[in-house]
């Protein structure tokens, strides 16, 4: 059983991805992946008003397979915390993802702060880009996480391709944040995020269909967990944070 708690659909012409529901689900299909976090590529408010609706439509197209996540801009302030609460509220949002390289804020920021604790109120998780970009670094999540000990925080990309020593400081002191091993290609540190964190920390991601299905699930197999650990990463941790029945999950 795999559960993938990263991944995305949308279209973006302006930057050349074109991934609808039935293509990331194609590729679900052919890796054995059961059910995705799905996110889109534009940040709402925004641009694009209809964004959010778009996740929402492939959920409840296929309300089997996604689980949409609202993709958000703090700079919004206040209209963002509408925006969200009306995205949970009538298009069944189940979680937040934030980029804050895409809207320039610093994590630790009071907007983000504040639109955070908000998704820690409505007892929802809270995934956010943490790489190697400026505003993106482990050390400034754990500003955010400090601010924001109620909400439950993913940390995509175990850090990024330099950061893997700090995400491993910042998640073993922050009780509220886990790690998901999206899109960087190291075995080894997602073996080594289970032996210091421990594998109930770990949660399975992608960044599909920007990368590889088949390589995503390599990765770990090539980590050399316990099948016990394996099956905690792959879809037990990320069942439990969703309240996803575990007799569905398997």
């Amino acid at each position: 059983m795999i559960l993938d708690s990263h991944a995305h659909i949308g279209v973006a012409p302006s930057l050349g991805w074109f991934d609808t529901p039935e293509k990331l689900i194609q590729r679900m299909d052919q890796a054995g992946v059961a059910m995705a976090a799905v996110s889109g590529y534009l940040n709402a408010p925004g641009p694009d008003p209809d964004s959010l609706k778009e996740i929402a439509a492939a959920v409840e197209k296929y309300p089997d397979r996604l689980i949409g996540y609202a993709r958000l801009d703090p700079w919004f302030e206040d209209e963002c915390i509408r925006t969200f609460e009306d995205a949970v509220a009538h298009l069944g949002m189940r979680g937040l993802k934030l980029h804050p390289a895409h809207y320039t804020l610093y994590p630790f920021g009071p907007p983000t702060v504040k639109l955070v604790r908000r998704a820690g109120e409505l007892g929802l998780p809270v995934l956010i880009h943490c790489g190697d970009e400026m505003m993106c670094l482990p050390y400034q999540m754990d500003r955010l996480a400090a601010q924001c000990p109620d909400t439950r925080i993913i940390l995509a990309h175990m850090g990024g391709f330099f950061s893997g020593e700090a995400i491993l400081d910042v998640v073993g002191r922050r009780k509220n944040t886990w790690v998901d091993t999206s899109e960087i290609p190291f075995p080894g540190m997602v073996r080594k995020c289970v032996d210091v964190l421990g594998a109930d920390k770990v949660l399975f991601g992608t960044d599909a269909p920007c990368c590889d299905y088949h390589l995503e699930i390599l990765k770990i197999k090539l980590a050399g967990l316990t099948p016990e650990q394996e099956r905690l990463v792959m879809y037990e941790n990320y069942a439990r944070l969703m309240d996803i029945p575990l007799k569905e999950a398997v």
